[in-house]
Parts: C-alpha cells; sequence; structure tokens
C-alpha cells in the first residue's frame, strides 16, 4: 500500500491533471515549490558561511 504524499497541509494529488492553472495539490506545482524552497534554504546557508568566515578572517587579522 502506498499512501499519498502531504507536504504541509496539502495532499498531494497522484497523477497531474493538467489545467492551465495547475491546482496547489498538483505534483509538478508541489516538485517545483519544493525545489525553489530546496535552492532557497542552499543560498541561505552558504550566505551564513560566507559571512562566518569573513568574521573569522577579520578576527585573525
Amino acid at each position: 500500500m502506498s499512501a499519498r504524499q502531504r507536504v504541509g497541509k496539502t495532499k498531494v494529488k497522484k497523477k497531474c491533471c493538467r489545467s492551465t492553472p495547475r491546482c496547489k495539490r498538483c505534483p509538478v506545482t508541489v516538485m517545483l515549490k519544493e525545489r525553489k524552497k530546496a535552492v532557497k534554504k542552499a543560498e541561505k546557508k552558504t550566505a551564513k558561511a560566507a559571512k562566518a568566515a569573513k568574521k573569522a578572517a577579520k578576527k585573525a587579522a
């Protein structure tokens, strides 16, 4: 038995209905939204690491 995936409070549909404005439950929309969120999280992490490195370099000098 495979359960449907949940993203937050939204239950993701198994198959896309290909309607013109894609619904929020559409697997395509959910995938794109999650990918965007992952990129944003990675950028935030690299910015935080760069800031820490800059602070360490300033402290060493």
